[in-house]
């Protein structure tokens, strides 16, 4: 799926790409696109994270360092290296271009490369995969984490390419995390963090 993106991607170009892509729009779907592209906000995976502590805390662990260092590496992208690269609106702006901005959405001019929220649905989505058993949930967690992708080119808050790079910054991070968690030996990490509040309320 990624190769074929990318040669989408190539073939087409930054312009005619995000044209195709986010050009026809309806009612229905633009309200969808304003969900789906909740999932890719920080404070839904932190939310998530937390509640992970309680089931166990070592995959709670997981998702918070996927966040946390995912974030932090986007950020430092945006800011420090690719400081000129304009969000879609104002993109096409300056080439006399206004595209279609859906009712609702606050649009940004700057930073736009890699997409935060895109990096943020698949560091998510690929570290719950790692945790679920059942292959049916894996694809859905997949399907939630592309759509979230689109979404935000959908909305025209990205281009193609920055939804491309927040992906694989947000499945490396999640594999990175995943890995260093999953073999750590502490045992305290395979309790729930509620276990750690009974116990001290029980010596009280």
């Amino acid at each position: 799926m990624l190769l074929c993106v990318t040669i989408f991607l190539i073939y087409w170009g930054k312009k005619d790409a995000h044209l195709i892509l986010s050009t026809v729009h309806g009612t229905l779907t633009d309200e969808l696109m304003k969900i789906f592209t909740m999932f890719g906000d920080g404070l839904f995976m932190v939310l998530v994270g937390f509640f992970l502590l309680f089931k166990r805390i070592r995959y709670g662990l997981i998702i918070l360092s996927s966040f946390l260092a995912s974030s932090l590496l986007v950020q430092i992208l945006k800011r420090f290296v690719f400081t000129d690269f304009k969000r879609p609106v104002a993109w096409f702006h300056d080439l006399g271009i206004e595209l279609y901005k859906v009712p609702g959405v606050e649009y940004h001019s700057i930073y736009s490369f890699p997409s935060g929220h895109t990096t943020t649905a698949f560091a998510l989505f690929f570290g719950l995969s790692f945790m679920i058993k059942r292959d049916s949930l894996k694809l859905l967690c997949l399907i939630l984490a592309i759509l979230t992708g689109f979404s935000r080119i959908y909305l025209s808050q990205h281009f193609l390419g920055d939804a491309l790079a927040g992906s694989l910054i947000g499945v490396i991070t999640a594999v990175i995390m995943q890995h260093y968690f999953e073999n750590a030996k502490a045992l305290w990490m395979d309790k729930s963090l509620s276990s750690f509040f009974k116990r001290k309320n029980a010596r009280v």
